[in-house]
């Protein structure tokens, strides 16, 4: 006698779930509404924020498909951006942080849709939504301006994967095309934001993993196949566009054996899990380090942890299927930022790679709590009031963590505190901020930091000597301007404080080498030829003198 088959259970609707709980949406989007609305008051950071925006030719120029950026293309966020440089004041910062503020709100909204026409289980939907709107993971790509293509990008994959799941679900033809056309459309506005979106036919794949689609294997892989060509045309860009910017691309670009990058990639989605589970000293910045000439052990067992979780995944596959789908969107979200090869100047973990694939986190770690809660009734109110008590440590950390990003020196003071350096570029980065402050001495100790940890980081010696100089320490600016012009001998800037230092200690042979030179770097500066003849008459040399006085005079005149 044949087996009856069970009749596949509808996924519910969004306009069911809208009608039994509307709280359940607008709880999260409420929730990450109050803990970013102080964001709005942060100015620009000095971590990329000014040259994703003011200093962005595509944004200034409004030219933002003919730029590349920050080794980046991504033509849309630049559009973006040139909404409130165009339409507010300049001192309008709150404009630029808006635009992560919105998206964010709407990327929560739309999750809780989607989460919905997943058939997500209905007592896991409301905690992954509301911990994808508050967790502290998300203050770097919500509170930082320049990690708005992060959320944006987000935004068409969850429109994308939506418009996918209606065009897999709807018996008219007409309308199924609609939405397929629509999802291709999102698919591309997704790149466009940023190249990251190539994750979309990934999640169209575990979406179908999740809910059996009603077409046959052929029809599914043809449906696949222009996101995945999509994808491959903006991953072959995104290459070309770091190799545009400088950056380097190859897998021995830091020297890491085969070996340690093996462990480098099986370590990095193992600590982004520990910082989604307890999220403690969160930075703008993560480095690979070896400790004393080697990888320390948290790297080797990573391959351990990850063998792991595969197997409970394959292993619990029928009893615990959230377990497996979460963590395969998980993974599919930061797959493309594993440090496979090097796409940049070195290597490092961020936590906006994090945005989106948080979500599958939540939703294992939530599927396996449901398992026990169902399999140990007796112990279901413990369990669920961990969880409670963990959430609201969650939210605490995450008001916390968007306090770190309300100025530069709070961001990068954070890093350095937590034992993040990068070399030095830390101290370097706040020294810089510093000076801009006209806090020279606090400056000066962050640059000789800086030179502590990595001696050949040539900007720290030309920033420290000109804070030098303006000090009146004459000598110690000399010695770190000479050094500093061994490394860029075609720094005008620099020949030029260079020349005014010998001139003020009455060395004279050396002042005129110092302003000839900078002459031939910037010839058409009336002031440099006005200064070489000073030092010419100082030398009794008045007729060199006068020729000198009479080119700044000419040069002023065509002015």
């Amino acid at each position: 006698m044949a087996k009856k088959s069970t009749p596949k259970t509808p996924a519910p609707t969004v306009e069911t779930d809208a009608a039994s709980g509307a709280w359940k949406t607008w709880v999260p989007v409420l929730a990450a509404g109050l803990m970013y609305l102080i964001s709005l008051n942060y100015p620009l950071l000095g971590l990329d924020d000014h040259q994703a925006t003011v200093e962005n030719k595509a944004v200034t120029e409004f030219s933002p498909f003919n730029n590349f950026n920050l080794g980046m293309y991504a033509p849309l966020t630049w559009a973006a951006y040139a909404i409130p440089y165009n339409l507010l004041p300049k001192n309008a910062e709150w404009g630029y942080h808006l635009l992560g503020f919105v998206v964010h709100l709407l990327n929560t909204w739309l999750l809780v849709r989607l989460l919905v026409r997943l058939n997500v289980r209905e007592s896991l939907r409301f905690p992954i939504a509301l911990l994808f709107a508050i967790h502290p993971i998300q203050a770097e790509a919500v509170a930082w301006v320049a990690g708005f293509s992060t959320p944006f990008y987000v935004l068409f994959c969850l429109l994308g994967l939506d418009y996918y799941l209606r065009y897999q679900s709807e018996d008219d033809a007409p309308t199924q095309w609609k939405y397929y056309g629509l999802a291709i459309l999102m698919m591309l506005l997704g790149n466009l934001a940023k190249s990251a979106a190539v994750v979309l036919p990934l999640l169209m794949v575990i979406a179908d993993w999740w809910l059996p689609s009603r077409l046959d294997l052929k029809k599914r892989i043809a449906g696949y196949a222009p996101f995945f060509l999509i994808a491959l045309g903006f991953g072959l860009l995104t290459i070309y566009s770091r190799n545009a910017a400088g950056t380097t691309v190859g897998t021995d670009a830091n020297g890491f054996s085969g070996l340690e990058r093996l462990l480098l990639v099986c370590y990095a989605p193992v600590f982004y899990l520990s910082k989604i589970l307890v999220p403690l000293k969160l930075n703008i910045y993560y480095s690979f380090d070896r400790v004393n000439g080697a990888l320390p052990w948290q790297y080797w067992i990573s391959p351990v942890i990850l063998a792991a979780l595969a197997y409970a995944a394959w292993h619990y596959r029928k009893t615990i299927p959230g377990l497996y789908i979460g963590l395969a969107f998980f993974m599919a979200n930061i797959f493309f930022t594993l440090p496979f090869v090097t796409l940049g100047t070195f290597e490092l973990c961020a936590d906006h790679y994090n945005y989106l694939a948080c979500v599958g986190a939540f939703l294992a770690i939530g599927s396996v709590l449901a398992y026990w809660s169902d399999r140990q009734p007796a112990r279901a109110g413990l369990i669920r009031n961990v969880v409670v008590a963990w959430t609201i440590g969650i939210a605490i950390l995450g008001f916390r963590q968007v306090g770190t990003w309300k100025d530069t020196i709070t961001v990068v003071s954070n890093a350095i505190n937590n034992g993040y350096y990068h070399k030095g570029m830390m101290y370097f980065g706040r020294g810089v901020e510093y000076g801009d402050l006209n806090k020279p001495q606090l400056a000066i100790q962050d640059f000789t930091k800086a030179l502590e940890l990595d001696p050949e980081m040539r900007d720290a010696y030309k920033f420290r000597g000109s804070l030098y100089a303006q000090a009146g320490q004459i000598d110690l600016a000399l010695k770190d301007i000479e050094k500093y012009i061994t490394y860029d001998p075609e720094d005008a800037v620099s020949w030029n404080n260079l020349a005014e230092i010998y001139f003020r200690q009455n060395k004279l042979p050396q002042a005129l080498e110092a302003f000839t030179k900078t002459i031939n770097l910037k010839p058409g500066v009336p002031d440099l030829y006005q200064k070489r003849a000073k030092v010419f008459e100082l030398m009794g040399d008045t007729a060199r003198a006068a020729e000198d006085n009479q080119r700044a005079t000419a040069l002023r005149d065509k002015r």
